[in-house]
């Protein structure tokens, strides 16, 4: 059977999705606790740098992390509006070899 394009699309949404969203959430979690590490000036981290600066370059890294992760989300949304379409083509598609068949058989009477 053909593979339809909106199922190549819809999976491929689907797992860039997942992966992605997965990857942009431990990565928000990971620099706003560093920045906010950095920026208490606890001693496990070693650091010997500027804290202002570094802490701002964390706290901007999560921010674009945040934007990728709801990017990931609209992923998502699209890969499910494509699932919704593709389902209904396919309803349509049965409810269409139905009738037809019905036909033959009137046909064949």
């Amino acid at each position: 059977r053909k593979i339809r394009w909106a199922k190549r699309i819809m999976g491929c949404l689907e797992d860039c999705g997942n992966c992605c969203g997965l990857l942009s959430f431990v990565g928000i979690i990971f620099l706003f606790c560093l920045g906010a590490a950095i920026d208490s000036g606890t001693s496990a981290i070693d650091f010997t740098g500027e804290r202002s600066k570094a802490t701002q370059a964390c706290y901007i890294a999560g921010a674009v992390y945040i934007v990728f992760f709801l990017m990931s989300l609209g992923c998502l949304k699209r890969a499910g509006h494509l699932k919704k379409i593709e389902e209904a083509n396919e309803r349509a598609e049965r409810e269409r070899e139905q009738r037809e068949e019905e036909e033959d058989i009137k046909l064949g009477e």
